[in-house]
């Protein structure tokens, strides 16, 4: 097993994502939600819902959102690991823009 230095990197994103029907909560928790399941996000807030568009079994939604995120220390490009992770994520469909927070 090899470990890695990590840094925490706060950003601001445009997501596009998929919230499941039926969670409890509003839909702002539910995009909170599903971006606290991605492995290096250690907090989300959501600044603002952009879009939305109901499916039979979840809920597209296009948000603005805060995130601070871990990333490898050496990263040459901090907004861009943050990217990588985020759409790494389950339920992750699309990282528009990443701005960081300096």
């Amino acid at each position: 097993m090899s470990l890695h230095a990590t840094v925490p990197v706060d950003v601001t994103a445009d997501v596009s994502l998929r919230v499941p029907r039926g969670e409890a909560g509003d839909l702002e928790a539910g995009v909170a939600d599903v971006l606290a399941s991605v492995d290096a996000v250690e907090a989300a807030t959501v600044e603002r819902v952009t879009g939305v568009t109901p499916t039979w079994t979840d809920i597209r939604v296009d948000a603005d959102v805060s995130v601070t995120a871990a990333v490898p220390a050496d990263a040459e490009d901090r907004g861009d690991a943050v990217a990588d992770r985020l759409a790494d994520g389950f339920g992750v469909t699309e990282v528009a823009t990443v701005d960081v927070d300096d």
